[in-house]
Parts: structure tokens; sequence; C-alpha cells
């Protein structure tokens, strides 16, 4: 178990730096997404990177399911949960879950840096989480990526939709925050 001391040191190094180029940077990528909502004729994602044991994993998350995307906050530790369950939040006057996805997953916790983030459930999903992810990567198109065929055999949780490989080679797999939502084990955040 990770001590909260270390953890909370962990989360205010992480918070520190310039904060003039995180408005810039959060102020630029609001912008592109209110461009991209209201944009009929391109399908964009937002493309986000969650580093693992091993590797890294690129997810694409529909626009409509993904609310703000904030420096990480300063989380209260919840006595008696699970380990990929890093507390409650306040964003803006709203309690908000903190997950670690990595963990969550079953990998090593999320390495937290200057490009960590949280980002958001969408406020029409009604419930009040986010999700730890290790760097946002920005928008990507939708129809200039590839189908990836999978095994049937392939085990993956009702949360990670279809497969997709860009132009540059990097895979990348739908992350589904409402199936996230509605999964059993990540509802549970309880030890008991």
């Amino acid at each position: 178990m990770i001590d909260q001391p270390s953890r909370a040191a962990a989360f205010a190094a992480a918070k520190s730096g310039s904060r003039t180029r995180l408005r810039e940077f959060q102020a630029g990528l609001a912008e592109r997404l209110r461009q991209a909502a209201t944009a009929p004729t391109t399908q964009s994602r937002l493309a986000v990177r969650v580093a693992r044991e091993g590797g890294e994993q690129n997810y694409l998350i529909d626009l409509p399911e993904a609310g703000e995307i904030i420096s990480i906050p300063e989380v209260s530790a919840v006595p008696l949960t699970k380990s990929w369950y890093l507390g409650l939040a306040n964003v803006r006057g709203n309690l908000v879950s903190v997950v670690d996805l990595a963990r969550f997953s079953g990998f090593s916790p999320t390495q937290l840096d200057k490009d960590s983030r949280v980002l958001a459930f969408s406020s029409t999903l009604r419930f009040n989480a986010g999700i730890l992810i290790s760097k946002m990567l920005g928008l990507r198109n939708a129809e200039q990526l590839t189908p990836v065929e999978r095994s049937e055999n392939e085990a993956r949780p009702a949360w990670v939709g279809n497969a997709f490989r860009d132009a540059d080679g990097v895979n990348w797999e739908e992350l589904r925050l409402t199936a996230l939502a509605a999964d059993e084990r990540f509802l549970q955040i309880g030890i008991w």
C-alpha cells in the first residue's frame, strides 16, 4: 500500500510548475474541443496516454463523454478503499472521485509528472469521477484511423472498445467512459 504522505507529496510536486503555461495549454485545448464539438464533418476524439508497465496505452475518448481536463488537484484520500481509488478532489465546487486508470487496469501506479492530468467525466454522464492520465495528446480525427482486427478470444473489459492504428503506426483503443462508469468493479471502491 502506498503511504499517504508520499502520495500527497507527489501530488503537490506535480501541481507545481508554470501556471501560465498550463493556463495557455488548457485555454488552447478548450478552444479546440469547442471547435471540434461544433464541426459536423469530422469525427474528433480526445487522445490520451496512460503509462503502464511495459509501455504506454493510447486511448481515444468520444468528446461528449469527456469533461474538464485539469492539472493534478489536491486529492483527499478515503480510508478503506482500493489502491486504484486515489480519493476525492474538489473541482470547481464539485467532489470528484479520482481513479488511477493504470492501477485499475492491473498495472503499477501512474507516475505523476508535469504532464499528468485528471480527465473528469462529462456532466452529461451524471457521474462525478475523473481518471488519472499520463499525458493529453490533443484531438484525433477518427476518419484518419485504420480499424485493427482483434481476435474474438482476446479478453478485454466492456469499457475498452475498438482498436485503431494511425498513419504513424501508433495503436489506439476506444475508452468508453459511459461503460467504465457502469462497470461493477469500478463502482466497488471499498476494500471491505
